[in-house]
């Protein structure tokens, strides 16, 4: 398929354009529709756009294309030459460069949407069936692999077809090659034959059989590779390979490396979350334009007023870089640098040096080897999931093929005569970034197993990387490092962290771990940049932490980003800073708006005039306060909150273009979703945070929602049941207000929804409340709690929230007796006369009062300590 016309905005393809012989009868003929559709579904592109001239159709690419659909399915419009100058107000107004840039498009796209799965979330549910019946066949097969063997086996398998099936679309490889081995039977034996010419061809790692002797040996069933390779191309395949992106590729792999291959007593392969993503929710996934600002205000920072000679050895690492989202955004900025950099600077002399060529179509693109050149110089990476390390591979790979052709590779083939990878094996490493070969220093590793040694991973960064090291270290650390609280860090670990890292403070966690590890990393004055959890700045056990950052080195941007990850409950902060003795003494805190669409915040980023209904800047005098503190408390505790509960924020009912069917401004402005009376059975009561007083919910059931998968960010519904603690986020008084309930209630994003883990029965969930709601608690949160960008009340932060120091107590603690004798109270004044209302509540600020005792001698408090948090906390309702 040729795409006449891109149009571009804020650095991303908006809408493709194919046009078509007059002869085609667009409004009726099917094949050029599906083909357009299927490529710009595949790109992840909103709109595409099919015409001859005669004749104009514009289609919602955001449907998956079908085999069995009909030429109007998805059309948004479609208008014939004679109504042009009827439509044109229309056209003008969505499709012309001013509009465009203006946001019109960006309105219309999301007014349009239908909410179907997109190709990113299509392909992950395809490459995980895949990874399913590959496991299952090859644990059947092949009994004496084990489970390593076999995670490495099925991944190597299906990174190979995805890079080949790629090829071929992308016309590198011939088409339907690998269509060829299931017309007969063998099929695994003729795909082991054409991965081990590919060897020969791309020098790659993903094909190394030298090292890897594993799988041409395996037994794989034709059946199974029948069913994933035969949905691999048209008609069956909804996938235009060419154009399905390494980002979007990326973000697909993210979340499949979220799971790992499990082997039953029997065998049999099962496949399972990983332990540290289930603690963490999920994976989270960095969104492109967050990357792209962190390379462009690192990297980019860096290379201005060079050329090439000078930036050849600039070293860019991510020490986490998962599936190597920063390290692709990196490279493809610096490919995009360099091509500039020689059309714009004597062309001719680097077309001589075959620096550069043109093609075919007289474009001036990067000659492989130059993209190979500038692969193995800049781009350096380390993660502890040795799968994590060969898709980085595998992603880098395919950045570095982009824009090639079966002729671009052959002709340079013969010019440099030499295969067109590299090998990353000296980039991109398998490591635990944080943990040297120290920590064995004081074991008997013979007394250690293999699964422990696997697990811990040390890695010597100066021995790894001599080389750099000897010129004084890397020249910037980009990435998003793990959030991995201390109670998913063994004792051992935890203790090796403690006695070689200044940021470990209290509870561990480990994105402070790497934020110090990056300034041993770099040289003097280079660049780190993350995006991590904002609540540091003011979290008084992150002292350690601010000083190195602003006192010890020198900050150079800080931007509150706020709701970047899907379903998260953490906000976050962009950090970049530089390694320099000297301090800066203004630093500037920017707060992106929160409720700032995609493509705005694409727009805000990029833009360098930064103005106040966009950002807010924080004066220096309110950094001072975020770093700084008066007379503070130490809370002794056996270990945080979220190491006995599980804590989420409530559903989000609406947000422009998400839900199912996707909502609209209007749908939004009429809340058409909410009621004031239950409907249908889809229907269910729905708590606010205005309706959570202090032991009590106040509902007069006159809320309702339709609660499903129309709703924006629905959440799972099994948090809306069963025992839980509901705590409102908005701190409207001096305490905070939450109760606890059995009863089925939807909650909304401002209530934090907190559920006993399956070691705490309802005694002990009931302490943890008392402790959650008590004087002492409310302290902690108003010292630790970070809102840079509330206007009204301020918001507790989840993040904080679970960080909440537990001390030791068990059931025969007094708040139990006191927490069921103030639900009673509550109860009681439900139905009681005005009279005995006022005596109820006496007893109620009593027992209050009991608890708050009962919380100071829990955590060992003395008089001083209290009477501090007595005066920090009083009521004044």
């Amino acid at each position: 398929m040729r795409i006449e016309l891109r149009l571009r905005a804020s650095q991303r393809h908006q809408i493709i354009q194919e046009a078509k012989a007059a002869s085609i009868k667009i409004i009726s003929e099917f094949p050029p529709s599906f083909q357009l559709r299927r490529y710009a579904w595949s790109g992840k592109l909103p709109i595409s756009l099919l015409t001859d001239f005669e004749e104009f159709s514009v289609y919602d690419s955001t449907v998956e294309p079908k085999q069995s659909d009909k030429v109007e399915t998805a059309r948004i419009k479609y208008i014939h030459y004679k109504d042009y100058l009827k439509e044109i107000d229309y056209l003008w107004d969505t499709f012309s460069k001013d509009a465009v840039w203006k946001g019109s498009f960006d309105k219309f796209a999301k007014s349009t949407k239908r909410g179907t799965e997109l190709v990113d979330k299509k392909f992950l549910n395809e490459i995980e069936t895949w990874r399913n019946l590959l496991a299952k066949d090859i644990a059947s097969n092949n009994e004496d692999v084990d489970i390593y063997q076999l995670n490495e086996a099925v991944q190597k398998i299906i990174d190979r077809i995805i890079f080949l099936r790629i090829a071929e679309d992308r016309g590198i490889e011939f088409y339907e090659t690998l269509k060829k081995t299931i017309e007969s039977k063998d099929t695994y034996s003729k795909l082991v034959q054409i991965f081990k010419r590919a060897q020969e061809k791309y020098n790659s790692n993903l094909f190394d059989f030298e090292e890897d002797k594993l799988t041409p040996r395996l037994k794989i069933s034709d059946k199974v590779l029948d069913r994933i390779i035969g949905t691999l191309y048209y008609p069956k395949s909804p996938y235009e390979f060419s154009v399905i992106g390494v980002e979007i590729l990326g973000s697909v792999y993210e979340q499949f490396l979220g799971k790992v291959i499990r082997l039953t007593k029997q065998h049999n392969a099962i496949i399972e979350e990983k332990p540290e993503v289930k603690k963490a929710g999920g994976v989270y996934y960095t969104p492109q334009y967050i990357v792209d600002y962190i390379v462009r205000n690192t990297v980019g920072e860096l290379v201005k007023g060079k050329t090439p000679k000078k930036i050849n050895k600039l070293r860019i690492v991510d020490p986490a870089c998962g599936s190597g989202s920063f390290l692709i955004g990196a490279y493809n900025f610096l490919l995009d640098w360099h091509l500039k950099y020689y059309i714009e600077n004597d062309t001719e002399k680097h077309l001589k040096s075959k620096a550069l060529f043109k093609d075919s179509e007289g474009n001036y693109l990067l000659s492989t080897a130059e993209k190979k050149r500038i692969l193995l110089n800049n781009i350096f990476g380390v993660d502890i999931d040795a799968q994590a390390v060969e898709v980085t591979k595998l992603s880098l790979a395919l950045k570095m093929l982009e824009n090639e052709s079966s002729e671009t590779i052959n002709t340079q083939m013969k010019l440099f005569a030499e295969r067109i990878l590299p090998d990353l094996g000296s980039n991109i490493k398998c490591g635990n970034s944080l943990i040297g070969s120290d920590y064995y220093n004081d074991k008997n590793l013979s007394l250690l197993d293999d699964e422990e040694i696997r697990k811990v991973n040390v890695f010597d960064w100066e021995k790894e990387f001599s080389e750099i090291f000897k010129q004084g270290g890397f020249d910037v650390v980009i990435g998003n490092p793990p959030y991995i609280p201390s109670y998913s860090i063994s004792e051992d670990l935890k203790s090796y962290i403690y006695n070689n890292y200044q940021t470990a403070e209290y509870q561990i966690n480990t994105y402070p771990l790497f934020v110090e590890k990056s300034l041993r990393l770099i040289k003097k004055n280079a660049y780190y940049s993350y995006i991590v959890p904002n609540y540091w700045l003011s979290n008084k056990h992150d002292k350690q932490l601010r000083r190195i950052v602003f006192l010890e080195n020198k900050v150079l941007s800080i931007l509150n980003t706020f709701e970047v990850f899907e379903n998260a409950t953490v906000d976050t902060l962009i950090l970049i800073g530089c390694k320099s003795t000297t301090a800066n003494p203004k630093v500037h805190f920017i707060t992106l708006d929160p409720d700032l669409d995609i493509n705005s915040r694409l727009k805000t980023l990029n833009s360098k005039n930064w103005h106040n209904s966009i950002f807010q800047l924080i004066t220096p005098e309110v950094v001072t306060k975020g770093i700084s503190f008066s007379k503070s408390i130490e809370l002794k505790g056996e270990d945080s909150l979220s190491n006995f509960v599980e804590l989420k924020k409530g559903m989000q009912p609406y947000e422009l273009g998400k839900g199912n069917p996707s909502q609209t401004k209007q749908m939004i402005r009429d809340k058409i979703y909410n009621s004031d009376n239950k409907i249908d059975d889809t229907y269910l009561p729905l708590i606010k945070a205005g309706n959570i007083k202090r032991y009590e919910i106040v509902y007069n059931s006159d809320q309702w929602i339709k609660y499903g998968q129309n709703l924006a960010a629905p959440r799972n519904p099994r948090i809306f049941s069963g025992l839980r603690l509901l705590v409102s986020r908005i701190i409207s008084k001096e305490k905070l207000l939450g109760t606890i309930t059995k009863e089925d209630f939807i909650s909304n994003t401002d209530v934090i929804v907190i559920r006993p883990k399956e070691n705490i029965n309802e005694d002990l969930f009931k302490i943890l409340s008392a402790i959650i709601l008590s004087r002492t608690a409310t302290y902690y949160l108003k010292a630790n709690n970070i809102s840079l960008n509330r206007k009204a009340f301020p918001k507790i932060n989840v993040g904080s929230l679970s960080e909440l120091p537990i001390p030791t107590f068990n059931s025969k603690s007094s708040c139990l007796l006191l927490v069921d004798k103030i639900l009673s109270l509550k109860n009681n004044l439900k139905s009681t006369t005005r009279l005995s209302a006022d005596l109820i509540n006496d007893q109620i600020n009593k027992v209050e009062s009991e608890i708050d005792q009962e919380v100071y001698k829990l955590y060992g408090l003395n008089k001083e300590e209290i009477q501090i948090i007595e005066n920090k906390t009083t009521d004044n309702v």
